[in-house]
C-alpha cells in the first residue's frame, strides 16, 4: 500500500478543515494518511512517502498562506522523482489570483520530480458547501492510488 502523506497550510481553519474532508474521502476509499500541519512538517521528510498532497489557501496577491511560505522554499532544494502528488486550496474568484497558491504548489511538486495524478481541487469562497467535494476529490484521489 502506498504511504500518503497530507501537509496543509492554514490560517483561518478552513484549509485544515478541507484537509479532514480529503482524509476522510482517502480513508472511505481504504488509504491510509498522515495528515500535517506544514508548522509540523519537513520538506525532507516528503521523500519518506510515496504520495505528496498539499493544500494551501491563496492570500494576498496570489501567495501561499504565511506558514506554507518557508515550507515551499525549503522543497526547492529537493527530488521527489517517482513521486506522486496531488494539491488543494481555497479561495476567492474575486480576486485576480484566484487560487494562486493550488497553482505554485502543484509547479513546486512538478519541479521536484513529482507526477501531478489527478486535477488539483480549487475551493471558491465559503468552503461549507464544498465540503462534500472535497470528500469526493479524496475518494477519487484514493480510488487512482489503488489501482
Amino acid at each position: 500500500m502506498a504511504k500518503v502523506i497530507l501537509v496543509y497550510g492554514s490560517t483561518t481553519g478552513n484549509t485544515e478543515t478541507l484537509s479532514k474532508y480529503v482524509e476522510k474521502g482517502l480513508k472511505a476509499s481504504g488509504v491510509d494518511v498522515v495528515v500535517k500541519n506544514v508548522t509540523k512538517a519537513n520538506p525532507e521528510e516528503l521523500k519518506d512517502y510515496d504520495v505528496i498532497i498539499l493544500g494551501s489557501s491563496t492570500w494576498g496577491d496570489g501567495e501561499l498562506q504565511d506558514d506554507f511560505i518557508p515550507f515551499e522554499e525549503k522543497m526547492r532544494r529537493i527530488r521527489l522523482d517517482g513521486k506522486k502528488g496531488a494539491v488543494f486550496g481555497c479561495g476567492d474568484s474575486m480576486y485576480p489570483q484566484f487560487c494562486k497558491a493550488v497553482d505554485i504548489l502543484e509547479k513546486r511538486l512538478k519541479s521536484c520530480g513529482a507526477q501531478i495524478i489527478i486535477d488539483s481541487l480549487k475551493i471558491d469562497g465559503d468552503i461549507e458547501p464544498e465540503l462534500n467535494k472535497a470528500e469526493d476529490w479524496g475518494k477519487n484521489l484514493g480510488e487512482k492510488l489503488n489501482k
